[in-house]
């Protein structure tokens, strides 16, 4: 019992701290021409110097959105946990997540640039500290504003423009052996994909230091104001764990603030990151 409510708790924490992604969600074209299946595989590689993806970048001051997941067994698919969250974020300040079954909150999570604090009723504990508890977690480094463009499906903010383009009949794909943040000591080989309107729509991330892959896309786009989309449902798939994320998000708002507040219990127990 008890490692059956260790191993939920960690599954909790990892989905705070990765990526989001998308299967079998595209966007539907209007009046799209009908083109042979080898001539949509077909890639036209760009000779043009390395670059930094063209992104279709959300513009919010806050961001907010709920959303049911089932965590499911990589190799044999089948769900192993229900659970459902609520996500805000007022931009480059703040990331507040909470995350239940039930009607029931499992644990809430608070994020600024410099602090992470963070509850788990599970087992009644907490975390108040630096970014070492998320990279610990990661097994590598990591920050804010990764977070950010974790949850708002851009790519990681502060890698080197070092990539190369290539193109098929509806996507855009940058690819790079090489990414550096040199701030975030933060080195990976990239496969980053964009669709039409240059929202990316897959990311193939390996931390180069430890070998960490992940593999997140994002689809099924919607409006979220009279011009912006914003993706709707996500899977990602994390071999390292053992585990496949799938995500349905609604209700989802732009510049709606939100209360952000996070009170710890005096009877919780403190996490360490030793």
């Amino acid at each position: 019992m008890k490692n059956n409510e260790k191993r939920k708790s960690r599954f909790l924490i990892i989905i705070l701290v990765l990526v989001l992604g998308i299967t079998g969600c595209n966007i539907k074209q209007k009046n799209k021409k009908t083109v042979p299946e080898e001539e949509t595989k077909k890639e036209h590689v760009s000779k043009a110097k390395p670059m930094k993806p063209q992104i279709n970048i959300l513009n919010y001051q806050w961001l907010s959105y709920r959303m049911n997941f089932s965590v499911l067994d990589y190799a044999s698919k089948k769900e192993t946990i229900n659970l459902s969250a609520f996500f805000v974020n007022r931009k480059d300040s703040i990331i507040y997540m909470t995350v239940g079954k039930l009607g029931y909150e499992g644990m809430r999570v608070v994020i600024t640039p410099d602090t992470v604090k963070y509850v788990n009723h599970l087992n009644q504990t907490y975390y108040c500290g630096d970014y070492s508890f998320i990279s610990k977690l990661l097994g590598f480094k990591a920050n804010f504003y990764l977070l950010q463009a974790i949850f708002t499906g851009e790519d990681i903010p502060g890698l080197e423009p070092n990539m190369f383009l290539t193109k098929t009949q509806d996507t855009n794909i940058y690819r790079s052996p090489l990414r550096r943040n040199k701030e975030m000591e933060l080195a990976v080989l990239q496969e980053l994909k964009t669709d039409i309107n240059h929202k990316v729509i897959e990311n193939n991330l390996t931390e180069l230091q430890t070998g960490t892959f992940v593999s997140a896309q994002y689809g099924n786009f919607m409006l979220v104001d009279d011009i912006q989309l914003f993706f709707q449902q996500a899977t990602m798939v994390i071999p390292s764990e053992k585990i496949q994320l799938d995500c349905k998000l609604k209700s989802i708002k732009l510049n709606v603030a939100v209360p952000t507040s996070l009170k710890i219990p005096e009877k919780y127990k403190t996490i360490t990151t030793k």
